[in-house]
């Protein structure tokens, strides 16, 4: 069979670039404009950002959380500041209130002083700041800021403080002291010298030259109380950026669960993500506007002290026609408008609809990852096929399932042990059923867990790996089913699922 390279191969089926390379929206911002298609939850948390209402925004990795984020800000008005709020590590892994109004003041007082500091020494400023806005810029310059060596810092500072005339002349005196300091220690050597000749007394050492005059320093006002509470700064800060023009302030807060000091375990991200949705008064302040993307599986375990009925909350997640129409959009972006729906590409539509979307686990992240395994496979069997085959779906979807990275999506505990129990465990023990439905005996019986089992069944729901049926099993016991399709997928089809593979 004639091979060609996978450049070639991949023009053959009519594409011009490569469109299943990348899986993020970060990695790929300047074209998500181009290929966003709105999921459910687009329409009420647009309405929620034009209307400046805080916004909540939960999924499964892989959604599209991300994306949907950049087109919320974008719908926030051109006259909109956005912070946003990725690391955390400046606040310890158990935060307190205090500690998360004081990272929401770093960020806006970053925002605020790259706006103000350009401005500090204009005579006509569109603004007039009082006694009190000074020492509050100067607070935030000095405990709010980390990008400013001491040098520059204390400059911003006596920018701030000091009249431009008075620190003009504070710095001519400066620059002209080492001058004035010889001629005084000279002058004052000379009459030392004939005063000691004249009395007979020994010659006086000459030292170098003496500080006669002292610099002049303009003294800082940094009194500020620190004692107040942080909330306080914080909407003092908030009045501050809208004396400056700063109206419409948006924070965006994403990634929380990617801190690696917390290192996926569910409980540690739940742990750390609540303070941030229970101790909410600032939730209230009517000229700051949050904008919060979450994990589900932490967001469900603190969603019960969260009030979440006075807020836009919106679950993130994909029908299949929705991820078809993504797909198509995709696909015609990366072939110039030649493919403008996905079954020119396949050679049996239905077949892709019944086994391969599924398999995406309703999220455009492991649709992508599905199809550059399943392209991948195609190549491998014959690169001179202008379409994908049925054989390569099949073979692409088993390869898909074997070698997915399930740390990816599933939380595994912070320290530990390399023998201890992970979603590998799990899914080892899942294998062994014959159903993807069960019961704790049927578990029992099949994998020989034993007293665990029960254990193990929680411990598999509150990672979303399994879910209660509504329907009972047999006398009436509870039944369970997996909620993963890759993991149903191996079960139904007897694929082992290996950490190594």
């Amino acid at each position: 069979m004639v091979s060609v390279d996978f450049d070639a191969f991949t023009q053959g089926l009519g594409l011009t670039k490569y469109p299943f390379s990348v899986f993020t929206a970060e990695e790929e911002k300047e074209f998500l404009s181009d290929a966003f298609v709105r999921p459910l939850a687009y329409s009420p948390a647009v309405q929620a950002a034009t209307s400046r209402k805080n916004i909540f925004l939960y999924g499964d990795r892989g959604t599209g959380k991300t994306a949907l984020l950049f087109e919320l800000v974008k719908a926030s008005g051109p006259g909109s500041i956005v912070a946003q709020i990725t690391d955390f590590s400046a606040i310890p892994i158990t935060p307190s209130q205090s500690d998360i109004y004081s990272l929401y003041i770093s960020t806006l007082a970053n925002a605020l002083l790259k706006r103000l500091l350009p401005t500090m020494a204009n005579f006509r400023r569109p603004y007039k700041l009082t006694k009190h806005d000074k020492v509050l810029i100067s607070y935030l310059l000095q405990h709010h800021t980390s990008t400013l060596s001491r040098n520059a810092l204390m400059d911003d500072l006596r920018s701030v403080q000091h009249h431009r005339m008075k620190r003009w002349a504070a710095s001519t005196f400066n620059f002209f002291r080492s001058l004035l300091n010889s001629a005084a220690g000279a002058a004052v050597d000379m009459l030392s010298e004939t005063v000691s000749k004249s009395l007979g007394l020994p010659q006086p050492t000459l030292g170098g030259a003496k500080e006669y005059l002292q610099a002049i320093d303009l003294s800082v006002d940094s009194t500020l109380d620190e004692a107040r509470a942080n909330l306080v700064v914080l909407q003092q800060t908030v009045a501050l950026c809208k004396k400056v023009g700063m109206e419409s302030l948006t924070l965006v807060v994403d990634r929380i669960d990617e801190d690696s000091r917390l290192r996926n375990d569910s409980e540690l991200i739940a742990d750390f993500l609540r303070p941030f949705l229970t101790e909410n008064d600032i939730f209230y302040q009517q000229d700051l506007h949050f904008i919060f993307s979450i994990w589900s599986v932490p967001f469900q375990k603190v969603k019960p002290d969260f009030r979440s009925n006075k807020f836009c909350v919106e679950q993130v997640r994909w029908e299949p026609d929705e991820l078809l129409n993504i797909l198509d959009k995709r696909l015609e972006l990366h072939s110039d408008g030649k493919i403008v729906a996905y079954a020119q590409v396949v050679d049996d539509a239905a077949i892709f609809r019944e086994k391969v979307l599924p398999l995406a686990n309703a999220n455009p992240r492991d649709l992508w990852q599905l199809m550059n395994r399943i392209i991948r496979e195609q190549y491998a069997q014959d690169s001179t096929s202008h379409v994908i085959t049925t054989a390569a779906m099949e073979s692409g979807i088993r390869r898909f399932v074997k070698e997915f990275t399930f740390f990816e999506y599933y939380p595994r505990k912070k320290d530990a042990r390399a023998n201890s129990l992970d979603v590998y465990s799990y899914i080892a023990h899942l294998n062994k059923l014959v159903d993807i439905r069960f019961t704790t005996n049927s578990l029992n019986a099949a994998a020989g867990t034993g007293s665990s089992t029960q254990n193990y069944i929680v411990s598999m729901e509150s990672i979303g790996l399994v879910r209660r049926c509504e329907e009972k099993g047999p006398n009436g016991s509870t039944l369970y089913e997996i909620r993963d399709p890759k993991v149903r997928f191996a079960v139904e089809n007897n694929l082992e699922i290996r950490r190594d593979a």
